[in-house]
């Protein structure tokens, strides 16, 4: 009678660990994704439409500018980037789930602001900083 495991009992045994820590990760891989799913937009609509609420409401930053202004500009100008961003594929999912967009908003949120006095004349430059929101209100198609 042995006293030990044989290579095979032990290859065996590695195998099934092996197995049972990919059937984890794979596990853990998939509630991550249902956690980051939930969270976006098109989730919180799809737990919205599960609730029977009647009314969903998502706020998506649709556009942001970053300014900045100079002590010496002379001519008071600012200078800056601009960037917008498309949520179409987002709101036609949230349509999809079965809700329908009712009305749309848009805000500038101001982030941020700079201002300098003007060296080579009155006043001063202002420089604003913010983000452009787009608030969505949709209903839910099941109870029109």
């Amino acid at each position: 009678m042995a006293f030990g495991k044989s290579a095979e009992e032990k290859a065996a045994e590695r195998e099934a660990a092996e197995r049972e820590a990919a059937a984890a990760a794979a596990a853990a891989a998939a509630a991550k994704e249902r956690k980051a799913y939930l969270a976006s937009p098109i989730g919180q609509a799809t737990t919205a439409k599960e609730q029977h609420q009647g009314f969903f409401e998502v706020q998506l930053i649709v556009g942001s500018s970053q300014r900045s202004t100079s002590v010496f500009d002379p001519a008071g100008s600012t200078s800056g980037t601009s960037r917008t961003v498309s949520h179409a594929g987002t709101l036609a999912g949230i349509e999809a789930v079965g809700w329908r967009l009712e009305h749309v908003g848009y805000v500038f949120i101001v982030t941020g602001e700079a201002s300098h006095d003007r060296v080579f004349g009155a006043g001063e430059n202002i420089a604003v900083t913010g983000q452009t929101v787009g608030i969505y209100l949709f209903r839910n198609t099941d109870m029109v």
